[in-house]
């Protein structure tokens, strides 16, 4: 099967909505599926593109150069910089296409097929807009086929346009290599990590609030807008914060082994955070929130679910999870290799691309 990914910031943005097609591309390419990436131009590509590379995908940049000049300087950008960034590589892109004839095109986000009229155009939905966006309308309206990675993304969805109902009925879980994302031995040396983009959804201001003041110590992964105001008030509250920035996709895994376990305290607009999935498969107990997609995937352990926006049901949380943290911590590496295997996802994925090709 030829398939076509069209994702314009894969090239130097590294979230979830990122991430994920990463290991899908690669695991695709390795099941026997020719597969194409066409993304904007970086002046310094992500290290992502290496391993799609290695996975034998073909990367085609556009002429359109990306806004990776932003995003390591942990400036907001924008909705409509990315919109933007979106519509002009998908113009400029249209004779490549053209001459690629793939059988599917794979979308990420509403906006990045949204001037395309192919007919087998696939669109995945990470998460959610707080309210109904007329353009986003239009993205579903021209997907051929429309998957969530979660039902709570899904029931989103349909309750924001119920025209579209019909089309957004599609489950499939994202997938994690667990033979990658698996546990090192090292040393423990803190007790909490959070891994992800440094934005206001992601609840680190309450995370740090619920551990103001105590022994417990928390490793912060990651760059973004909030770093300033984040590290602000870990200083006021006095809470054993480090942050350690960015840091390289190989020594993750090592990274998430030294801590005991993972939180996530996202508050909005989430489907399933990728690298809680990944901190699950490296053997570490989570505490997430009750919002987004993240209380499905503990739906079959591996941590515990705590309400959103409340410190202090945070740290009971934490407590919990910390108390029998190794029990905690293997039933969630098995909810991974049960449910959430890469290789499991794509086998699904591929026989839903199919159907799009009909």
């Amino acid at each position: 099967m030829r398939i076509l990914v069209l994702q314009p910031r894969i090239s130097y943005y590294i979230g979830g909505g990122e991430i994920v097609p990463s290991y899908q591309m690669a695991e695709l390419s390795r099941l026997g599926n020719n597969v194409t990436l066409i993304t904007t131009r970086p002046s310094k590509p992500s290290e992502y593109l290496k391993l799609l590379k290695k996975a034998e995908v073909k990367v085609i940049f556009s002429n359109v150069k990306s806004l990776d000049g932003l995003y390591p300087a942990g400036t907001k950008i924008p909705i409509e910089a990315w919109n933007y960034e979106s519509i002009m590589m998908q113009l400029d892109s249209i004779e490549t296409i053209k001459n690629i004839k793939p059988d599917v095109i794979i979308s990420h986000y509403t906006h990045d097929h949204i001037v395309l009229d192919n007919k087998n155009i696939v669109l995945h939905l990470h998460g959610y807009p707080e309210k109904r966006i007329e353009a986003a309308g239009i993205g579903l309206k021209r997907a051929k086929e429309i998957l969530s990675v979660s039902s709570e993304v899904k029931n989103k969805w349909r309750s924001l346009f119920p025209e579209f109902e019909y089309k957004i009925n599609k489950v499939i879980r994202n997938g994690i290599a667990t033979d990658f994302f698996k546990p090192v031995k090292t040393k423990k040396v803190y007790d909490l990590i959070f891994v992800g983009r440094l934005i206001k959804i992601k609840g680190l201001d309450y995370l740090i609030r619920a551990i103001g003041g105590s022994n417990l110590k928390l490793v912060i992964v990651g760059e973004g807008p909030e770093k300033k105001n984040l590290y602000s008030l870990s200083n006021k509250l006095k809470a054993n914060v480090d942050f350690l920035g960015y840091v390289k996709f190989k020594e993750i895994p090592t990274v998430y082994s030294r801590s005991q376990i993972g939180v996530f305290p996202s508050y909005s607009r989430e489907g399933v955070v990728t690298s809680m999935l990944e901190a699950m498969s490296c053997g570490l107990g989570i505490v997430t929130t009750d919002q987004g997609g993240m209380k499905e995937a503990l739906k079959f352990g591996g941590g515990v679910v705590v309400k959103a926006r409340s410190s202090s049901s945070i740290l009971e949380g934490i407590k919990d999870v910390l108390s029998d943290y190794a029990r905690f911590g293997r039933s969630a590496r098995e909810v991974i290799r049960d449910h959430f295997g890469i290789e499991e996802n794509c086998i699904k994925l591929e026989r839903f691309y199919r159907r799009a090709m009909l």
